[in-house]
């Protein structure tokens, strides 16, 4: 699954940065011509932003399971920050479905619904970010005092949860993430193999 969540990533960014643009992101009316003329890319961005979700849940009880015993509270509030983080997520996901198939719509109305629409997208994103950094900050912080995990791969949690505090800065964590997710999943690998 931590492999899976590494390529889910990458894919992630390519359709941000590539498929989409960076002018169209930081542009809503770019945005808004590629949600009405083109709008493949911003399925496909939400469809993975699903399969993100489910990953993510996925890490968030193998980690819970691997960590509780160190610090029973602070993991549950983990998990809690983290299921709020998928949450928040999939709200986002879904909205921007819909947000898309009526772009067109919109677009010809002029409606302000379309504006609004895309605030809520935004809010929420923002939020899903902050709270999943808050998650990788407790269960860095944790596996660092136990030594559940190695100490590198802690550090660099630690450095994606202080980034995803910042929600702006989220393609950095994003990009970070790629790394944390493969070495997560080799440090896990590893360890199966040498149970068998």
């Amino acid at each position: 699954v931590a492999f899976t969540n590494a390529l889910v990533a990458i894919a992630t960014l390519y359709v941000a940065l590539v498929m989409i643009g960076p002018d169209a992101l930081t542009d809503q009316n770019k945005f808004v011509e590629i949600a009405v003329n083109n709008p493949t890319p911003l399925y496909i961005q939400d469809m993975l932003k699903f399969i993100s979700a489910v990953c993510g849940m996925v890490l968030i009880i193998v980690l819970y399971r691997r960590l509780q015993k160190e610090a029973t509270l602070r993991m549950k509030v983990a998990v809690l920050f983290g299921c709020l983080s998928i949450l928040l997520l999939l709200s986002n996901a879904t909205i921007s479905l819909q947000a898309t198939a009526k772009a067109a719509e919109l677009a010809a109305t002029k409606s302000e619904s379309g504006s609004q629409l895309n605030s809520i997208i935004g809010i929420l994103a923002m939020a899903a970010i902050f709270t999943n950094g808050i998650w990788y900050l407790l269960i860095s912080w944790t596996a660092l005092k136990s030594s559940a995990l190695p100490k590198g791969l802690n550090y660099l949690g630690l450095v994606i949860g202080v980034i995803f505090l910042v929600p702006v800065l989220g393609i950095i964590g994003l990009l970070l993430n790629v790394g944390w997710s493969f070495w997560l999943g080799r440090t896990l690998s590893a360890e199966n193999t040498a149970q068998q």
